[in-house]
Parts: structure tokens; C-alpha cells; sequence
């Protein structure tokens, strides 16, 4: 029997079950598929066996490998059972939180057939080894799910080697989805190599050619691998090294406190918040030899809202009388207008006036995390709402407001609520926040800090954008700050996620990254990824981080996600490829039933 004959009949193999040709393992891709997501997972936290995710994408990537058709809908609950145990955490914040978690889960769940129905295309119709394929498809589709509905990075592959300092430093060149693709590489050439089954001497030289193929693939592997740990190595040993004896460019004191958060208004919980943070505070600044340059709560952990109003506002007569007292008696449209002002700059004042009192004692700069509301006419609803990190001087002056400008979607907005603001009503929020215009540093202590909050550290564009434009200011930041509030996940495995993705951007801008997280995890991470202190998990603490700058340009800020863009496209015309099949041959069998005419499939 012929090779071509051989792949013929292994394609009609009954119920779908993986041929056992050449060494195949006789399980059905059913197995292989909720195999591959339970493997998957178990990489993931909270079980964190990171070392395995070296061999657990084998399973599915044997899937590529198989011949004949394969059950397309099993495929999708595999990648939907993986993605519903990895993000089991966004269930905790609310029971309305679980139906987004359901569908983000089904959502993600597709990643799994894209892969394999891409990665298929690419070995049997462009003759593309599975070494070569298997990466580009995989790079593609964590790049593109990076990139769509806002973004959303948490759980790659890439992640779990953060441990792994000199393989973590190329995603100063190709992101954290760069780091994936060397993993999912080495996994490519080890699904390669398997065991070869018994053969007739006609298969003969079949068989020297895949052991030829085989040895390709680990070629291969071996010099991406190679070349990824020499590469950050070097980028290790080019790290700037602080100089002995000489002081910090800035000392931060970073304050975790910890306090579960739920979706519900309790208004004693603005108060304990504040007393909890300020006793922290206080215990932290007595603890150090020095004051600190800086002082950073964690996100909204100032309980009370930052007011503006827009002086086309017109303020109701009630509220300005309950503020200046009655009107007099001659009234005139010059005495309105200044009572109007007067109003404004009184109710804007009585805000401020108690942030700045915390301020002055500390008597230090501080970044906290705080609501603020700006009432105008031009708004719908006649306001806005932003996430801000306010900066105040040790005179309790706000030197700067930074607008969070990546608010989550369907977590801090609905979409299309500017013109349906009906729809809230169907979510436990009662409003949208509005994203900041753009990035803002502030002066400490001759350093320039950026703020960022809570899962902007999770967006690689957002973070590159970032200091990109504050470099062609001329004010590019030495230190990133992140401000954060995880206690809506009670300590579950979302903190260690949410860590993981800031050292992959101190790593990409090559920038010193802090964090103060609420219940954890607050961090102080260098401009190479190592963590150098971390708090603990739902439990207080003060950290003491004596940051310098790291300053190092990357490939990464010049050309970003350009060259994983490229594996986007390629995705994009395999699936496309695959789409174009089926429609011209609607009868033409199942999905994934490739033709004899393409050659073996098992040999690549």
C-alpha cells in the first residue's frame, strides 16, 4: 500500500479516533482535546506547575498531527472547559460577574480549533513542518485575542515562565506572546518525536524521512531555544547596576491593605477604609529609618469622591443657598453669576480640603487612589465619572490627576450605555466610568513617575503606548507606578495573574514597575522582570521599594506587535483558507479531512 493509500484509509478511521499509524497514540482526539485543557490549566495557577508547560500543549498539538476528521464542537468545550477552571476567579466579585465569566470563557474556548484547524492548514496544504507551524499559529491567535474586545492577556502560555529570567528578557522584542511561541516550539519538535511503529520494508524510507523530519524539528527547537536564553543573558548582564553607596533615584512606600470588595454601597465602609489605610500608613513611615519620597495607596482606597463642576453647570438655587446662605434681597445677574462661582469653588474645595490633610500628614508626596466626578451639561447623564490617581506634595497641593484610560470592559462600562444608558439597569453598575484623555508623569524627588491602574499593566500596547508618548514629550518615565484594587477576588489565583503581567511590561518597556494592590499582590519589579519584594496574599503590608531607573530603549517600544501582527495575518489566511474550502465543497466531508493528494500528515 502506498503512503497516499495509507492516509486515505487512516482518514476514514471510525467515530472520528486517531489513527495508530507510526507510532500514534490510540486515543481519541476527544480525549486528546479536554486532556490538552486540563494539562493547560494545571500550568496555570493556582496549581502553577509551570515547569510542565514545556510538554502540556502536546495533546492538542497532536491533534494538528492527526489525519481525518475531527469533532470541531469537542474541540471548542475543551478550550471552554480550560479557560472556565483558569478563570474560575471571575465568579467572586458578583453573581452577575459569573455570566460575563461563562462568556468570556466561551469566547476564549475558540482559540483552541482556530489552533488546530490553522496550524492543520499550514502542515498539509503549505507543507509547512509542525515546528514552524505550530508557533505561528499560536503566537497568532494570543496575539489577536490581545488585541480584540479590548484586549485580554491574563493566562498565556508565556506567563508561566516569569521564574525563568533569561527566556523572560525576549519579551523585550517579541512581548510575553514571544515567550509563548519558544514554549510552544519546544513542544512542537517533542510532538515530532515519537515512536516509530512497526513497518513493512516497503515503508522504509518513509520512515528515514520522518526520522529525518524529526530531527529537523528539534533542530530547530534547539536554536530558538538556544538563541532566546543566549539573548537574555545579554540583556541581563547590560542591566544598569545600582552604584554602592549612592542613594535611590526614589523611595517608595507602597501600602497594602486588605479589604474583601463587594458590589453593594455600604457608607460606614468609606470611613473604615480610610482609618485601615492611614494606620498602615503611619506604622509604615514609622517603621523606616526615612521618610520615603513617596507614598501610594491603592486604587479607590479614598473613599471620597474628587468633585468638579463645569462653570456651564448651573447649580440648583436650593444647593448654593445651602452653601453660601439666602440670597440678598437686591438680586442681579452679575450677583448670580458670582454666587454660582462661589458655589462651585466651595463644593470643589470641601472635597479636596480632606485629601489634603492626609497629605500634610504624611508630609511627604503621596499617589492615591480616588473616584471623581465632573458635573456638566455636556455629559449624558449631566456627569462623568473617572478612576484617577491623584498626586499630592507634602503641602497637600494636587501636583497631578491621572484618568485611568483603559477603563474593563463590561466591569467599569457597557458599551453603547452613551446612548442606552437604559442598559445598566440590567448590570449591577450603576454607571460608566469615562477613559482619561492621556498619560500624565509627576516629579518625585528628580524622578518621573507614571501612574497606571489596575489591569492596564495587563494591555502590552497600552503600557508601549504609554511611555512612547511621554518619551516624545521629553518626559519618558523612570518608574511605573500601578495602582490596583484585587480585593473583589478574595486571594484567589487572579492575584498571581495580575502580578505576572506587570513583569512582562517592566520587562517589554524596560521600566521599573511598583505596585500597591489592595489584599495583594503589591510588588517592586525591576526594568529586567525580578521581582524584588512582594507582599503578601489578603493579609496587610508596607513595602519599602529603593527604585532606580532602568532606561534601556527595546525593540519591543520601536516596532511593538509587528512581527506577532505578521502571525495574525497568517491565522487569518489559513482560517480564511479552511472558510473558502468548505463553502465551494459544502459536501465534501468534515472539517479537517484532509486529501490524499496532500501527502502524509503524520510524517510532518
Amino acid at each position: 500500500m502506498t503512503a497516499s493509500g495509507l492516509h486515505a484509509v487512516a482518514g476514514s478511521s471510525p467515530g472520528g479516533a486517531a489513527p495508530a499509524t507510526d507510532g500514534w497514540p490510540p486515543l481519541p482526539p476527544r480525549w486528546l482535546a479536554l486532556g490538552g485543557a486540563v494539562t493547560m490549566f494545571l500550568i496555570q495557577p493556582p496549581a502553577d506547575l509551570w515547569a510542565l508547560a514545556w510538554v502540556a500543549p502536546l495533546p492538542w498539538l497532536w491533534l494538528v498531527r492527526t489525519a481525518g476528521p475531527l469533532p470541531w464542537g469537542t474541540l471548542w468545550a475543551a478550550g471552554f472547559l480550560h479557560w472556565l477552571l483558569t478563570l474560575h476567579w471571575l465568579r467572586l466579585p458578583h453573581p452577575a460577574t459569573a455570566i460575563g465569566w461563562v462568556f468570556l470563557a466561551a469566547y476564549l474556548g475558540c482559540q483552541v480549533p482556530l489552533f488546530v484547524l490553522a496550524a492543520r492548514w499550514m502542515t498539509s496544504r503549505w507543507r509547512w513542518p509542525l515546528v514552524v507551524a505550530a508557533p505561528v499559529a499560536w503566537i497568532g491567535l494570543e496575539q489577536a485575542r490581545g488585541w480584540f474586545l479590548g484586549g485580554f492577556t491574563l493566562g498565556s502560555l508565556g506567563h508561566t515562565q516569569w521564574r525563568v529570567m533569561p527566556l523572560v528578557q525576549v519579551a523585550d522584542a517579541f512581548g510575553a506572546v514571544g515567550v509563548g511561541g519558544v514554549v510552544i516550539t519546544v513542544a512542537a519538535a517533542l510532538a515530532a518525536w515519537r515512536p516509530t511503529a512497526r513497518c513493512t520494508a516497503g515503508m522504509a524510507s518513509r520512515e528515514g524521512s520522518a526520522g529525518d523530519q524529526r530531527g529537523v524539528a528539534l533542530g530547530v527547537a534547539a536554536v530558538v531555544l538556544g538563541l532566546s536564553l543566549a539573548y537574555g543573558a545579554w540583556r541581563l548582564a547590560t542591566a544598569p547596576r545600582p552604584v554602592a553607596d549612592a542613594p535611590p533615584l526614589v523611595d517608595v512606600l507602597l501600602v497594602q491593605g486588605s479589604i474583601d470588595t463587594e458590589l453593594k454601597h455600604d457608607p460606614a465602609a468609606a470611613g473604615d477604609v480610610l482609618e485601615h489605610y492611614d494606620a498602615l500608613t503611619l506604622e509604615g513611615l514609622a517603621a523606616g529609618p526615612r521618610p520615603p519620597d513617596l507614598v501610594v495607596w491603592p486604587e479607590t482606597m479614598w473613599r471620597y469622591p474628587l468633585l468638579e463642576i463645569d462653570p456651564a453647570e448651573r447649580l440648583p438655587e436650593a444647593v448654593v443657598e445651602q452653601v453660601l446662605g439666602a440670597a440678598p434681597t437686591e438680586a442681579s445677574a452679575a450677583l448670580d453669576a458670582a454666587r454660582q462661582r462661589e458655589c462651585r469653588a466651595a463644593l470643589e474645595a470641601e472635597r479636596r480640603a480632606a485629601l489634603a490633610a492626609y497629605a500634610r500628614r504624611y508630609g511627604t508626596h503621596w499617589l492615591v487612589g480616588v473616584d471623581r466626578q465632573v458635573v456638566t451639561p455636556s455629559a449624558p447623564g449631566g456627569s462623568r465619572h473617572y478612576n484617577t490617581a491623584a498626586c499630592l506634595a507634602a503641602t497637600g497641593r494636587i501636583l497631578a490627576l491621572y484618568d485611568k484610560m483603559h477603563p474593563v470592559m463590561f466591569g467599569e462600562y457597557v458599551p453603547l450605555t452613551d446612548r442606552f444608558p437604559w442598559l445598566y439597569r440590567l448590570t449591577p453598575l450603576a454607571g460608566g466610568l469615562t477613559a482619561g484623555p492621556r498619560p500624565v508623569t509627576v516629579d518625585v524627588a528628580g524622578a518621573r513617575i507614571a501612574p497606571t491602574i489596575c489591569y492596564e499593566t495587563t494591555l502590552p500596547e497600552a503600557i508601549r503606548s504609554l511611555v512612547r508618548t511621554l518619551a516624545a514629550g521629553g518626559s519618558r518615565p523612570d518608574v511605573i507606578v500601578n495602582l490596583t484594587n484585587d480585593g473583589w477576588f478574595w486571594g484567589s489565583s487572579e492575584l498571581d495573574m495580575h502580578l505576572r503581567s506587570a513583569v512582562f511590561r517592566a520587562v517589554e518597556v524596560r521600566t521599573p514597575v511598583v505596585v500597591a494592590a489592595n489584599t495583594g499582590f503589591s510588588a517592586w519589579i525591576d526594568g529586567s522582570g525580578r521581582i524584588l519584594a512582594q507582599g503578601p496574599r489578603r493579609a496587610t503590608a508596607t513595602l519599602r521599594a529603593s527604585v532606580n531607573a532602568d532606561g534601556r530603549w527595546s525593540p519591543w517600544l520601536i516596532w511593538g506587535s509587528l512581527p506577532t501582527g505578521v502571525c495574525v495575518a497568517v491565522v487569518t489566511i489559513a482560517v480564511a483558507g479552511r472558510f473558502r474550502e468548505w463553502l465551494r465543497r459544502p459536501g465534501a466531508g468534515s472539517w479537517g479531512a484532509e486529501t490524499a493528494v496532500n501527502g502524509p500528515l503524520q510524517t510532518r
